[in-house]
């Protein structure tokens, strides 16, 4: 399923529990959302005001 997704942070939050440390998914594309599976390295190289959409087969900018 394809997603539209604009956030501000690239990277995720990090949490330290007592005995772990835990990161938590903000660009919306992780498979173990709430949690961190490292997909928004996906996101690094995007332009500033711009809108994308994202599936399976990659990125696609949304021209408005």
């Amino acid at each position: 399923m394809a997603r539209l997704v604009k956030h501000t942070e690239k990277r995720p939050l990090r949490l330290e529990g007592k005995e772990e440390e835990y990161y938590i998914c903000q660009c919306g594309l992780s498979k173990k959302f709430p949690f961190c599976d490292g997909s928004h390295k996906k996101t690094r190289d995007e332009e500033e005001g711009k809108l994308y959409i994202y599936d399976e087969e990659g990125r696609v900018e949304i021209k408005l």
